[in-house]
C-alpha cells in the first residue's frame, strides 16, 4: 500500500448530517417545551408587532417550536406555515 492509498483511506468524506439531525431531534424533543414555549408566548406577539404583520401576508416560521410566533402571526389573520424538527411539536 502506498502512502497515497493509506492517506485517502483514512480521511472522512464529511460530517455524517443523518446521524446529526437524529441526535437534534432527539436533544429538542426529550423536554417539556411546551412548559418553556409560554414563557416564550410573549416574544411571539412582540416579533409580529415589530414585523408590523398585516391581515393576508404569508409567514414561514421555521423551527416554530410549539408555534408561539405561528400563532400570534394567525392572530393577525397571516397565512402561516410552521415547520419544526420534532413533528410532536407542531
Amino acid at each position: 500500500m502506498t502512502s497515497a492509498t493509506t492517506i485517502a483511506s483514512t480521511q472522512q468524506t464529511g460530517p455524517d448530517y443523518g446521524a446529526i439531525k437524529n441526535k437534534q431531534q432527539a436533544v429538542w424533543g426529550s423536554g417539556d417545551y411546551g412548559r418553556i414555549g409560554v414563557t416564550l408566548q410573549i416574544v411571539g406577539e412582540q416579533l409580529c408587532e415589530a414585523l408590523d404583520l398585516r391581515s393576508g401576508q404569508t409567514v414561514l416560521d421555521v423551527a416554530a417550536g410549539n408555534g408561539n410566533a405561528s400563532l400570534a402571526a394567525a392572530r393577525r389573520f397571516c397565512n402561516v406555515i410552521s415547520t419544526d424538527y420534532v413533528d410532536a411539536l407542531l
